[in-house]
């Protein structure tokens, strides 16, 4: 950064902050505006859009309005920027009493805005979790510690050093930070307070504990992780308070292994370009709360492998299932409340509203109409049981609430006019004062124009001269008379503004009283945000109860909407799906008009390893796919896209399908095909499920088939998952006859006069051959290169049917002469033939095309 030699007060307070503020933009309060300077006003100008100007001194400089500053550290930190907000921390008049009159005044930053910090409503997405993600470490043993202080979500995870990326994966924090790098993880590094005795200090300060034991006894690493969190978040909210609940410890047994590659290739909560839509929550999600939305998709990133907890969702589920008007009636109510969850973590953080406060209110009301209406219910199942006390119980602060705010509070405290009048009498009062002077100085405008004849003369108010009289520069020698009882205060180019005894009393009078007034209710504003976060972790708690019953309810309209099952539960290791479905499939193809052809799926001791084989564009992918998410759905609490379904539970789930690479590691599309792979051999077990989608093609055919033909051997003998394994290698089948486990199946396809048709069916044996050329002529190969390589394919199949090689009868197939051989020559006859539509013709095209025809079998060669 560039500076002056002799830097003015104001640059030298703004180089004390920006060192402070490292790497991350600073915000420079300056008046109504935040300035930025030197290259931190080059990337932001960049960024924002907006003109990027220069001092005096020639330094660059831009600058975004503070009213609207929200929107403009949405979009920086979108795009992986950190702002620091530097605020006047006093006023001018405060600098000029305490310092003399050429004071500078004082700034500090009071935030570091980073992406897992956030509360803003206007920069968090309202149906996605914001984690902030700590990861620690003692010794060989790793945990991460991760926040949403947007509605104070608060876990610790221990885990093995192998296990990081797929819990970061499951939560997709938007921040990550630690002490120092862990490979293959994207964050941001070298922060202090990762230690495990700074974490158990800070952990019994925030929460006020003894000693640790009701936290279930933190390991130290998960203490290391806590430390470091807790240290960031008081680095970076500085004064305010992040809001954050009971830490929860979660024990990675407790729901499904997901790892990042298998999250990625199923698009469980977003697609591979990071979209909700099209992803399964996008086809899944019929909530209509945000926090209902946030919750399921937490469960659908973490299904449970405890049976008893899957069915008491499913429990839920089904009792919504069984009465629609009960479950219009409920998704109605939820439908109007409020997101009680960020609501509360604004106040918590200090950056809430009267709004807020509001928000608060409604929704507690709303909790305790619904918690009184399912109540009433009969045969309710357990786990709404459970939820319904956490409805109810804020009578204390519901009454403060509704006595003291008015119906429609504004969003800025600072303006005053939210409480509700009657609350407080001396507020009333200060207000009435107000009004009556506000009267009074327009009764006293009317008689300023009797006096002075002045028909046009107004008292208007400014935040410079206060309340002014003004009239048109024309009629201003009437009020300047001596005599006339006005003092000049200012002359535009149209108009001249006085001021008066009489005004200036008046005006006192009404500035005292609403300044008083204004007073009196920011008192009454902290006070119940006192009140409201001193039962924080309660309203917490009936936000998380009420995102559960959104959940279920939503569930139960998606499964009507799709005619789904509920799941079959088993604790042995079996997958049985008749008519099951890809749901994100099922719908793009309904709105296309076209039906989804269901397909059973049946996985047990016997034949646990399902060898697929079949054309590329039959469904293999789909049909792998939609295994593997209807068992996510079944452990998640959801009925599934199925005629029926019996699931047993599965601890561990794999997909590799689909052809990536990641050049920026320096890996290719079969690198990361093969480390996938080794993961995949490394950790699954005989509780996992394992879809496998053309293993080794992306390397020779010799060494493609070997690492195919060696992996199955290896799922069968030692992993021993349940697993799918979709092949082009057609020489796998022969595995059968000694791999007892091992069931071959294909997608049928058929070839109708020349047209290959993909019938998209599942059933039992093996392909009789690939189809990959007529796929190639599907997709528009032209007809030259489809006869060569109807040609190529001859000489390779009579080279393997005498020699048994996969590449014999190559040595008289010259690849570089493809040129000289010709295509076999066009026949028009039979073009004309294949051409003719007889349905579509009128009798005097059907009599012209014979004739045609007849002309052309005379011009045939013999």
């Amino acid at each position: 950064m560039a500076r002056a030699d002799a830097d003015t007060p104001m640059m030298q307070q703004y180089h004390r902050l920006k060192a402070e503020a490292g790497d991350s933009l600073l915000f420079y309060r300056m008046g109504d505006f935040f300035e930025l300077f030197f290259d931190d006003a080059k990337v932001a100008a960049a960024c924002l859009d907006i003109a990027l100007t220069k001092r005096g001194d020639g330094v660059p400089m831009c600058g975004v309005p503070v009213h609207a500053a929200e929107s403009y550290l949405a979009r920086l930190i979108r795009a992986g920027h950190r702002v620091a907000i530097a605020e006047q921390i006093e006023s001018p008049a405060e600098a000029r009493r305490l310092r003399g009159s050429k004071a500078l005044v004082e700034r500090a930053i009071v935030r570091l805005v980073t992406p897992g910090t956030l509360t803003e409503e206007t920069l968090l997405e309202s149906g996605s979790a914001n984690w902030l993600a700590a990861i620690g470490h003692a010794g060989e043993d790793w945990a991460i510690a991760a926040c949403d202080i947007s509605t104070g979500r608060f876990e610790l995870i221990g885990c093995a050093a192998t296990d990081l990326s797929a819990e970061l994966a499951r939560l997709g924090p938007a921040e990550i930070i630690g002490a120092e790098p862990v490979p293959n993880i994207d964050g941001r590094w070298g922060h202090e307070g990762f230690d495990s005795l700074a974490g158990e200090r800070l952990l019994k300060r925030r929460f006020g504990l003894a000693d640790l034991d009701g936290l279930g006894a933190p390991g130290r690493a998960e203490l290391a992780a806590a430390g470091g969190l807790l240290a960031y978040l008081d680095a970076t909210q500085r004064e305010a308070t992040a809001f954050l609940g009971l830490p929860r410890r979660v024990q990675r047994s407790a729901h499904m292994a997901i790892d990042a590659a298998t999250r990625a290739s199923l698009e469980i909560c977003r697609t591979q370009e990071g979209a909700i839509a099209g992803s399964l929550l996008g086809e899944v999600d019929r909530c209509v709360t945000a926090a209902g939305r946030r919750l399921l998709g937490q469960d659908l990133a973490a299904p449970l492998t405890d049976r008893d907890a899957i069915e008491a969702r499913l429990d839920l589920v089904a009792w919504f299932t069984e009465e629609p008007i009960r479950r219009e009636r409920v998704r109605a109510a939820l439908r109007s409340l409020p997101d009680l969850g960020r609501a509360l973590g604004r106040l918590v953080a200090g950056r809430g509203s009267p709004r807020d406060l509001a928000s608060l209110r409604d929704g507690l009301s709303g909790a305790a109409d619904l918690g009184r209406a399912l109540g009433g219910q009969a045969l309710r199942p357990l786990l709404l049981d459970s939820l319904l006390p956490y409805l109810g119980g804020h009578d204390a602060l519901l009454d403060q609430l509704s006595r003291a705010l008015v119906a429609s509070p504004p969003l800025d405290a600072a303006k005053g006019g939210f409480i509700a009048e009657g609350h407080d009498p001396e507020l009333d009062r200060l207000r009435a004062a107000s009004t009556d002077g506000r009267k009074a100085i327009a009764e006293l405008e009317q008689r300023y124009r009797d006096t002075t004849g002045v028909a046009a003369l107004k008292i208007r108010h400014n935040a410079v001269l206060g309340y002014h009289v003004e009239v048109p520069a024309k009629h201003a020698e009437k009020l300047l008379a001596p005599d006339s009882g006005f003092t000049h205060r200012q002359t535009m180019a149209g108009a001249v503004r006085f001021n008066s005894p009489a005004l200036h009393e008046e005006a006192s009078r009404v500035l005292e009283a609403g300044g008083h007034a204004l007073s009196l209710e920011q008192a009454h504003f902290a006070r119940l945000t006192e009140q409201a976060i001193g039962t924080a972790e309660e309203i917490a708690v009936t936000a998380d109860a009420l995102a559960r019953i959104d959940v279920a309810a939503g569930l139960a309209e998606r499964a009507q909407e799709g005619g789904w099952t509920r799941p079959a539960l088993d604790t042995a290791p079996c997958l049985e799906i008749e008519g099951g479905r890809h749901p994100v499939v099922e719908r793009a193809l309904a709105k296309a008009g076209e039906r989804f052809v269901a397909n059973d799926c049946c996985l047990g001791p016997a034949d646990r390893l399902w060898l697929i084989t079949g054309p590329n564009m039959g469904g293999k992918s789909t049909f792998l796919r939609q295994v593997a998410l209807v068992t996510l759905l079944a452990q998640a609490g959801s009925f599934v896209p199925a005629s029926r379904a019996r699931v047993g539970l599965v601890d561990r789930l794999f997909s590799r399908v689909g052809a990536s690479d990641n050049l920026a590691r320096g890996r290719s599309t079969f690198m990361v095909e093969m480390v996938e792979t080794a993961a995949i051999l490394a950790q699954a077990t005989d509780r996992s499920l394992v879809i496998l989608d053309e293993i080794g093609r992306g390397t020779s055919t010799y060494d493609g088939l070997a690492i195919a033909w060696a992996v199955v051997e290896a799922m069968h003998d030692e992993v021993r998952a349940r697993t799918l394994f979709a092949t082009h290698y057609h020489e796998l089948t022969r595995l059968a006859g000694r791999l007892p486990c091992l069931s071959l199946h294909h997608v049928r396809a058929r070839e109708w006069k020349g047209d290959l048709v993909l019938l998209h069916e599942v059933a039992e044996g093996a392909a009789d051959r690939s189809y990959g050329i007529a796929v190639a002529r599907l997709a528009g190969l032209s007809p030259a290169v489809v006869a060569r390589a109807k040609s190529v394919l001859a000489k390779l199949e009579a080279g393997r049917d005498a020699t048994g090689g996969i590449a014999a009868g190559l040595d008289d197939l010259p690849l570089f002469a493809a040129a000289a051989e010709q295509a076999p020559p066009a026949d028009p006859l039979a073009e004309a033939l294949a051409a003719l539509d007889p349905d579509a013709l009128t009798p005097r095209e059907a009599l012209e095309a014979l004739y045609a025809i007849k002309r052309l079998a005379a011009e045939r060669p013999a």
